[in-house]
């Protein structure tokens, strides 16, 4: 790799032991990708902050007794429990004192507290173009396809160390011509414009696709171009768990795909795939466990975590009904998000019908066995697809309105969709 005369000094340890590690893993990665050269990073987003093991917060801690400090602003994903309530969670106080062990070493590298896994719906967005080092899956697929920043697919510690260097390899979707599409999924006739009135569909598309490309870069049209915030969120972070997305282009919505010529960069597609109704009806099979017909014990919201619009479509669907006396009604989201329902009264009217509304945490870091929970239900394609492999159970799949009249009812309730007519 070609290196700067400043690289080269941190290389070879004249800032500090701690970059210099930094900068070892990361000109190794370089090598091994082939890369030419270092590209300075914008931002970066931590993902190394949900409890792995022992070996995760002693290399943290190690760096900061080293003196390491983050070189560009960090923001941390969220960890496995809510920090001031674990106790309400039932998780293990062994998770709450690594998890606050993890917190005082990324305090200590100067990472900014954020601790969700959606950043860019608690004011932290990078610009289009800037070069970035994200971890957290559906982080990664967002900024990417969303916003036009550009990051690969890191993985904690590494974008940890990206961030302490500020600097990554240029290689893998760091570069221009690696983020063209590649093949074309597009909707079948029978993907009709009255399905798109419910949000789930989405979710079902995302999955499809996800299964279809892999981890390959490919685009997607006949979406409408009305599409939320919060669709695009969830089909990043479903796309991201049915395959393993990094960067996909919507035509006519994302960035770099205002048209196909744009997203194929002038060339054309290789493969061209239709999702038709089937493949909703085959994903919807794979999201959702047909055998639940007894009480429904958690309805778990927030995978990735929830938003003030989520919030009030939630409101809106209880109606002011309590929750079922058997069933919990769990919603995981960022501090920001919080705070804003907290200010507006709306955290206490949801508590009020029995609501309980976490932070910091995962939802899928749900201590299963000390609760007996046999049954889920989530608007999250992502929560549905680790579920099993997480808990040992299989949910079923809903909008937050299902979710909503299904926690009310204590049992699984959902309406019949379009796509399965």
């Amino acid at each position: 790799m070609r290196l700067t005369d400043y690289e080269k000094k941190l290389l070879d340890g004249k800032h500090g032991k701690a970059i210099q590690i930094a900068m070892r893993v990361l000109y190794d990665l370089g090598k091994n990708y082939e890369a030419d050269y270092f590209v300075e990073i914008a931002s970066c987003h931590d993902d190394s902050t949900c409890f792995m093991g022992e070996a995760q917060v002693a290399f943290a801690e190690h760096l900061v007794r080293l003196g390491a400090r983050f070189s560009v602003p960090t923001t941390t994903n969220a960890c496995a429990i809510d920090m001031n309530r674990f106790d309400r969670q039932k998780l293990d106080l062994e998770f709450m004192t690594a998890t606050r062990r993890i917190e005082a070493s990324h305090l200590a590298l100067g990472a900014i507290a954020s601790w969700t896994c959606a950043p860019y719906q608690a004011g932290f967005t990078p610009g289009f173009g800037q070069q970035v080092a994200y971890a957290e899956s559906n982080v990664i697929a967002f900024v990417n396809s969303i916003v036009g920043a550009r990051t690969n697919r890191y993985a904690g510690p590494l974008e940890l160390l990206a961030g302490i260097a500020g600097r990554v390899p240029y290689f893998g979707l760091h570069v221009t011509e690696n983020r063209k599409a590649q093949g074309l999924v597009t909707l079948g006739k029978d993907i009709t414009p009255d399905m798109f009135e419910h949000d789930d569909v989405y979710t079902l598309l995302a999955y499809a696709y996800g299964e279809i490309v892999g981890d390959r870069v490919w685009a997607m049209d006949k979406l409408p171009k009305n599409i939320s915030m919060d669709n695009l969120k969830h089909m990043s972070a479903t796309m991201a768990s049915s395959g393993g997305i990094a960067l996909f282009h919507l035509v006519g919505i994302t960035p770099e795909a205002q048209s196909l010529e744009m997203a194929f960069q002038g060339e054309t597609p290789r493969e061209v795939v239709t999702i038709t109704r089937k493949s909703l009806q085959k994903a919807r099979a794979q999201l959702c466990n047909p055998d639940i017909e007894e009480s429904l014990d958690i309805v778990s919201l927030g995978c990735p975590h929830f938003s003030c619009a989520e919030f009030l479509l939630l409101e809106k669907a209880l109606k002011g009904k309590k929750v079922h006396g058997n069933t919990l009604l769990w919603v995981f989201t960022s501090r920001t998000t919080y705070g804003l329902i907290r200010d507006s009264g709306q955290l206490h009217r949801l508590s009020s019908l029995g609501v309980e509304v976490f932070v910091d945490g995962c939802a899928l870091e749900h201590a299963t066995e000390k609760w007996n929970t046999r049954t889920y239900m989530s608007n999250s394609g992502k929560f549905c697809t680790y579920c099993f492999s997480k808990t040992g159970c299989h949910p079923f799949f809903g909008t937050i309105t299902d979710c909503a009249k299904s926690a009310v009812q204590g049992r699984m309730i959902w309406k019949k969709k379009p796509w399965l007519n």
